[in-house]
C-alpha cells in the first residue's frame, strides 16, 4: 500500500457541482503533507458528468483517476468497487453533490495521521452546534438510526449516515458490500467494527443543504430498510 491519501468522489448526474468539488478537493489536498489523488467513480450518469470527469483527468492525469460504470447501480455498489481500487494508506469519501466541504478534509484525516483513529466520521450534528438546515424528517431519521445503532452496538455517534468520512484503507480490504442504496451505511460500519481494535472517532464538519429536487435524499420509506440493515448486519460476519 502506497503512502498518501485518495479522495473517492462518487458521482451520479452531478454536472452542476462536479468540477467545483474536485477543484476544491485538489486545492485542499495540497495542504496535506502527503502524496494524494482523486478517484472519481461515475455511477452511470446520464448528464454531462462523464465528460466533465474525463476533462478533469486529462487536465491532471497524475492526480485524477476516473472509473465509469455503464449503468446506475447505487452508492453501495460503487463503494464496493472503490474498495478494490484503493492503493493508498488513507481514503476519504466525499460526495460530488457539494453538500459537504472540501475544506473539512484536513481536520477529517488529522486523527488518522496522528494515529488516534482508524475510521473518522464527519459529523453534521453535535459538538455544541445547532442542527444544520435540512428537512425535519431527514433529521428525525438520522436521530432514530443513530439511537438504534447505539442500542445494538454500544457505540454512540452523532451522524452514522454522514456522506463524508475517512479511514485507513486496510480496514476495508476484505469488506464486500451487499446493500446498494442507503442501507449500505450500517452494513459498512458493522463490517468495519468487526475488525479487531478499529477506533472510530467523529469530527465536526459543515453541511450545505440541498432539497429533493437537487439531490438524492433518503426517502421516508427507506428508514425501515436502514433500521433493518442495522439489525441484520449485527449478526452477519465481517466480509460478505
Amino acid at each position: 500500500m502506497k503512502p498518501g491519501v485518495t479522495v473517492v468522489v462518487p458521482v451520479y448526474d452531478e454536472a452542476e457541482t462536479l468540477e467545483r468539488v474536485v477543484g476544491d478537493v485538489l486545492h485542499e489536498l495540497a495542504r496535506v503533507p502527503l502524496p494524494h489523488d482523486v478517484l472519481i467513480l461515475d455511477d452511470g450518469s446520464t448528464d454531462r458528468s462523464p465528460a466533465i470527469a474525463g476533462a478533469l483527468a486529462a487536465r491532471s492525469p497524475d492526480r485524477v483517476r476516473v472509473v465509469a460504470f455503464p449503468h446506475n447501480r447505487g452508492k453501495g455498489a460503487l463503494l464496493d468497487a472503490a474498495f478494490r481500487l484503493l492503493d493508498r494508506e488513507i481514503a476519504v469519501v466525499l460526495d460530488a453533490d457539494g453538500e459537504y466541504a472540501a475544506a473539512d478534509l484536513a481536520p477529517l484525516v488529522a486523527p488518522l495521521l496522528g494515529g488516534r483513529a482508524d475510521w473518522v466520521l464527519g459529523s453534521r450534528y453535535g459538538f455544541g452546534r445547532p442542527r444544520p438546515r435540512q428537512y425535519l424528517a431527514t433529521y428525525a431519521v438520522n436521530r432514530v438510526v443513530n439511537a438504534w445503532f447505539a442500542v445494538l452496538s454500544g457505540v454512540r455517534v452523532h451522524d452514522l449516515l454522514t456522506g463524508l468520512y475517512a479511514f485507513r484503507t486496510e480496514v476495508v480490504r476484505d469488506v464486500r458490500l451487499v446493500e446498494r442504496r442507503f442501507a449500505y451505511t450500517p452494513e459498512l460500519v458493522w463490517k468495519v467494527l468487526r475488525r479487531a481494535a478499529v477506533r472510530i472517532v467523529e469530527v465536526p464538519v459543515s453541511y450545505r443543504f440541498r432539497g429533493y429536487a437537487a439531490g438524492k435524499k433518503i426517502r421516508w420509506w427507506e428508514t425501515g430498510t436502514i433500521l433493518a440493515a442495522t439489525l441484520r448486519y449485527k449478526f452477519r460476519d465481517g466480509a460478505a
